[in-house]
Parts: C-alpha cells; sequence; structure tokens
C-alpha cells in the first residue's frame, strides 16, 4: 500500500459522518501534501479494496453514487476488536506505555464509528520494570536461531517497608543465568521459556518471561538435548500449577448453583447424580489432584464438599483445621 493509498485510506476511516465526499478527502489529502484529481482517488479505493478483500470477503470500502464514500465492512467484527483491545488492556505483564501503543495500532484498521461503538476501559496504571513485547521478541529470535541466552532472574528484597526488586544470585554465574532457549508457552496468563541450563544436567529449566531482565545473546555453544524429553509432557508439568502427576476420580457434591462453575473448570465430560432437593454428585473422572484444585475447592468453601477420594478430603480437613488455629487468638 502506497503513500498515496495509505491516507486515502486513513481519512476515510477517520470520517466522522456516515459518508465523506471525494472532495473532502482530496482537500485533507493536502494537509499530507498529496495533490491528486477525484480519479485517483477512486482509483485508490478500488485497490484498497482489492487488498482488503481476501481477508474479509467484502468491499472494505464503499463508493457510494453522489453520496461520497463509507466504510462498508470493518476489518474486525466490534466483538473481535473489543476482546483483542481488553486483552492488551488488561494483561498483567504488560507496561502502560506497550498497551497504548499496541491498542493504537489495532485501532488503525477500525473506523471511527466503530471505535465509538467501543467500551474502552482504563486498565490501572502499574509501573514495570521491564518491555514484555521486548523480552518476547529477544527470546523468540534466540529460539529461531538457535542462540545462547544470558539474563538476569529477579527476585524481592524488603527495603524501607515496601519491596524492592534485585537480582537472583542462583544462576549460573551469580546473578547471570545461561539457557539455550527451546520453546516459548503461556500459561495462566503469563509467558514462560523452556530451555536448558547446564548448571540442572539432566533436565529443563523454566523460567517466567516477566521475571527476566536484560536478556542478551552470547556466543556460546547452543545445546540442544530436546529429544531426550517429551515436550508436551514437559510443558505440562513445569508451567501449570494446576496439573499434577497423581490423578484419581474426583467426587463432590453441590449446589445446583455451581453447575456453571464446575463446568468452567473441568468442561462438559462430567457425570451428575441428582442426590436430594437442588443437591448434586458430581463425578470427574482422571483428575489431577493437584495444590490448584485444592485452593479452588477451598475457596468455594461451604459451597462444595468433597466425596472422593478420601485422601483429598481429609488433606483439606486439615488444611482447614490448621486455618482455624491461626486465628483461635483472635478476640
Amino acid at each position: 500500500m502506497g503513500k498515496r493509498m495509505y491516507y486515502v485510506f486513513k481519512i476515510i476511516m477517520e470520517a466522522k459522518g456516515k459518508t465523506i465526499t471525494s472532495q473532502e478527502v482530496l482537500e485533507r489529502l493536502k494537509e499530507y501534501d498529496i495533490q491528486v484529481d477525484i480519479k485517483t482517488i477512486h482509483s485508490c479505493v478500488h485497490r484498497i479494496n482489492e487488498f482488503f478483500y481476501e481477508w474479509i470477503g467484502d468491499n472494505l470500502i464503499l463508493i457510494v453514487r453522489k453520496g461520497g464514500l463509507r466504510i462498508q465492512k470493518e476489518f474486525f467484527e466490534d466483538g473481535e476488536l473489543q476482546f483483542l483491545c481488553d486483552s492488551i488492556v488488561f494483561h498483567q505483564d504488560l507496561k502502560s506505555e506497550d498497551k497504548k501503543q499496541l491498542v493504537l495500532k489495532l485501532l488503525q484498521l477500525s473506523s471511527y464509528h466503530q471505535q465509538q461503538r467501543l467500551v474502552h476501559f482504563q486498565a490501572t496504571e502499574k509501573s514495570l520494570s521491564f518491555s514484555l513485547f521486548l523480552n518476547l521478541s529477544n527470546i523468540m529470535k534466540a529460539i529461531e536461531n538457535k542462540t545462547v541466552l544470558t539474563f538476569q532472574y529477579i527476585n524481592y528484597e524488603i527495603e524501607a517497608y515496601h519491596l524492592k526488586e534485585v537480582p537472583s544470585l542462583k544462576g549460573n554465574k551469580n546473578d547471570q543465568y545461561i539457557l539455550s532457549p527451546y520453546q516459548i508457552v503461556s500459561q495462566n496468563n503469563h509467558y514462560y521459556v523452556i530451555g536448558y541450563n547446564e548448571k540442572y544436567q539432566g533436565r529443563l529449566s523454566t523460567y517466567r518471561i516477566d521475571r527476566m531482565r536484560f536478556i542478551q545473546t552470547t556466543h556460546l555453544s547452543y545445546q540442544d538435548i530436546r529429544e531426550q524429553f517429551d515436550m508436551i509432557d514437559e510443558i505440562e508439568k513445569m508451567t501449570n500449577m494446576y496439573t499434577s502427576t497423581l490423578r484419581d476420580t474426583l467426587q463432590l457434591e453441590c449446589d445446583h448453583k455451581l453447575l456453571r462453575e464446575l463446568v468452567s473448570r473441568f468442561g462438559m465430560d462430567i457425570h451428575i447424580q441428582k442426590l436430594y432437593q437442588d443437591h448434586y454428585l458430581i463425578t470427574i473422572e482422571n483428575t489431577p489432584i493437584s495444590e490448584g484444585l485444592i485452593g479452588w475447592l477451598m475457596m468455594l468453601q461451604d459451597q462444595v464438599k468433597v466425596i472422593a477420594p478420601t485422601a483429598l478430603k481429609e488433606d483439606i480437613k486439615k488444611r482447614l483445621m490448621k486455618m482455624v488455629s491461626l486465628y483461635e487468638d483472635v478476640i
């Protein structure tokens, strides 16, 4: 898309009226030092439509006889654009500046009128000392080029009643970690890189990317030991706190109003048996019995009761008694 096409596209997308005349586009183009005639504008519109047609299956811009030009079909559906913008705005590992820049890029493919239909949420300002985009870009290039990375991995200390970010000293060389990166994965709304750190021979290492600082490439020899592992299984074990090697049949007693919550967590593949009134026995086969599951069950408090496995029920009882003991001295 050349300069003239770009600015014709930009002007039409930014039009606040339902349509914009070719003459108005002509006048606006002068702001960008572009001198053309109306025939050229229509030629640009046809080329813009050809450019987008294979993506959206229709003409992006409609030429209305004696009426001007207007957006006929958006590049994104309203729901798609709303979802993308919200995913950016509420991502906890993104700097405010990075969020704004990425949303602005997305909105360049959206008309003024579509932007008016969006709900523009304002996320809480969060000061971050790193750029997730920069970290991801550096790691992705290193994976492609099979290049070894060095970086700092952060920890926290308390200073004057506040948390202070400090580098971990458990690296290969004090605060310097060395990694042959293999793959980036996303779990629990965080990104991780999996690779090989020779300090931990015979196994893979996983690092949360938002905790990595000063990522640099080195000329050290790249070590690829992936063939020794089932990578899919390793990814599941190392990045998801809700998985476990221990699996069992989980049975829960709960009220009808909790069914949606259960489906959200376990999906539709659950067995339901009515007990009494609005209470049901829920059975989920082959469930990972993990810390994440226990935390989720305890969060539901008295809305759910574990029936089986017995070991899980006893574990939760012990944790509850320990919690009670913490508050025994509270008046």
